[in-house]
C-alpha cells in the first residue's frame, strides 16, 4: 500500500488540499507562479520562497514531486527491497556502516553472515566495553526516526527483545564517528549529510544537498526536532537552517554557532562523487535520497538511503527550485 498509485492519489488531494487553505491565508501567494502546477503549485512555491528568498516558478509542488517525478522514473515494485537496512550492504558493496546483527525473517545473522542465536547476541551485547553505544533500527519504516534508537548495551536490548519477538526485521550496528567539522554543531546526534540524486538518460546528477543537525537530541530528523542547512555547490553551508516548520535559525539553537561564520562540508566533492557512483547501483531509481556522513580520515560512509517517498520540502526550501536545470526533461516524461 505503501507505493500504491490510491496512497498517492489521496496524498495529492489532501495535501493541494492544505495548501489551498495556506493560500487563503497567504494571499500575496496567488501572484505566484508554477510552471508545472500553474493551480496549486503557486501557493508551494510561496511557501518555499518565503523561506530561502528565491523567487522562481520552477519548484516542483511536493504532490508533483511525488506523483509526476518520483512516481515515473522509480521503479516502485522493488521499493520493499531497497529500502530494507539488512540489504543495502548487498546491494552497494561498499561505503556501507558496519552490521553487527542483522535479523531477517526472524533469523539473526552476524557481521560475517553467520546465524548467531539471540541469547547469543544479547550476551555480545552485554560483554561490550563499558560506554560503547549501538545503533538498533527496524530495517523498514523508520521514516522521521521512528523505530530507531541509540544507547549502551542496557538501552538497546529490550528494544532488541521487544523488536524480536514482534517478528520485526532489524539490524543492529556501532556508533559510527563524523568528521569534526559535522560534529560541531551537535555532538550528540550523527549529522548527516543528505543529498538527492536524479539519474537518467545515462548520466547521475545530484541536485541538491542539505546538512541535517541534532536540536540537542540523538537524532537529527527535522521530525524529532532537528534543523537542516542548505549547502551550496561549494559545499558551503548556507547562513540559515530551518526547522520541520519552515523557522529560520541564524545560529543553531543548542550550540549557538552562527552559520554565517563559513562552515564548509568536509570531503564534499567526494561525497558525491560516492553518490554519483552509488546510484548506478539503483539503476531502476531515477530519484534517490542519500544519508551520509564522513569522518577525520576521510571514511565516507552511507547511513542509508530513500528509494521512495524522498523528502523534497527541506532541500527547496533551503536551496531554491533544485530540478530548474531539469525540468525540459521532467517535462518531456509528463506529456
Amino acid at each position: 500500500m505503501k507505493d500504491s498509485f490510491a496512497r498517492r492519489f489521496a496524498y495529492e488531494i489532501l495535501a493541494n488540499a492544505r495548501y489551498i487553505k495556506y493560500g487563503i491565508k497567504n494571499p500575496k501567494s496567488l501572484k505566484c507562479k508554477n510552471m508545472l502546477s500553474p493551480l496549486t503549485g503557486r501557493f508551494w512555491s510561496h511557501r518555499y520562497q518565503s523561506a530561502c528568498g528565491i523567487e522562481s516558478d520552477l519548484y516542483l509542488s511536493e504532490p508533483y514531486f511525488y506523483n509526476n517525478l518520483e512516481a515515473k522514473v522509480n521503479d516502485f515494485g522493488l521499493n520493499k527491497f531497497f529500502d530494507h537496512k539488512g540489504y543495502i550492504s548487498n546491494i552497494l558493496n561498499s561505503n556501507t556502516v558496519l552490521t553487527i546483527a542483522n535479523c531477517i525473517a526472524g533469523t539473526i545473522y552476524d557481521s560475517n553472515n553467520d546465524v548467531i542465536e539471540f541469547n547469543d547476541l544479547v550476551s555480545y551485547l552485554e560483554q561490550s566495553l563499558p560506554g560503547t553505544e549501538f545503533v538498533i533500527k527496524r530495517s523498514i519504516g523508520t521514516g522521521g526516526g521512528n523505530g530507531v534508537e541509540i544507547g549502551v548495551a542496557n538501552h538497546i536490548v529490550p528494544f532488541l527483545t521487544t523488536y524480536f519477538n514482534a517478528k520485526y526485521d532489524f539490524v543492529i550496528q556501532p556508533v559510527i564517528t563524523q568528521h569534526d567539522d559535522l560534529a560541531v554543531f551537535n555532538p550528540s546526534s550523527i549529522n548527516t549529510v543528505r543529498v538527492m540524486s536524479f539519474a537518467y538518460q545515462g548520466n547521475v546528477y545530484p541536485v541538491s544537498t542539505v546538512l541535517r543537525m541534532g536540536n540537542g537530541g540523538r537524532i537529527d530528523n527535522s521530525a524529532a526536532g532537528g534543523i537542516s542547512i542548505g549547502v551550496d555547490n561549494s559545499g558551503k553551508l548556507r547562513d540559515f537552517a530551518i526547522d520541520h516548520d519552515f523557522k529560520k535559525y541564524y545560529q543553531h539553537p543548542g550550540t549557538s554557532i552562527k552559520f554565517s561564520d563559513g562552515y564548509f562540508i568536509p570531503y564534499y566533492d567526494e561525497l558525491l562523487e560516492l553518490v554519483k557512483d552509488k546510484h548506478k547501483c539503483l539503476k531502476s531509481h531515477g530519484i534517490v535520497s542519500w544519508d551520509l556522513t564522513v569522518d577525520n580520515d576521510g571514511r565516507m560512509s552511507i547511513i542509508e538511503y530513500n528509494a521512495g517517498w524522498g523528502e523534497i520540502n527541506f532541500h527547496q526550501a533551503n536551496n531554491g527550485p533544485i530540478f530548474k536545470n531539469h525540468i525540459k526533461h521532467i517535462k518531456s516524461i509528463n506529456k
